[in-house]
């Protein structure tokens, strides 16, 4: 079965945990190495997350831009007609 990647907050979390591990040296070399190893996983987790989220937000604001246009050209529709009304 497929390791499940881990969501964004829960690498940082990682990040975080072995940062305050290692700040406080207690740790055998051993450790360190392992340590080392779980935060580059968690670190390279992170950064493709927010690589996908990049993308997801591009598109969603390329989306809601379009929508905006869409309104603006009805309002303007619905202006001119109601000008065309007045006459």
């Amino acid at each position: 079965m497929a390791k499940e990647v881990k969501k964004y907050e829960e690498n940082f979390k990682v990040l975080k945990n072995i940062s305050e591990e290692l700040s406080r040296q207690e740790l055998s070399i051993d450790e360190v190495i392992s340590k080392g190893k779980k935060a580059a996983e968690a670190a390279k987790n992170c950064i493709n997350i927010l690589k996908t989220e990049k993308g997801n937000f591009k598109k969603l604001e390329d989306e809601l831009l379009s929508i905006s246009e869409e309104v603006e050209e009805i309002m303007e529709d619905h202006d001119d007609d109601d000008s065309e009304e007045d006459k």
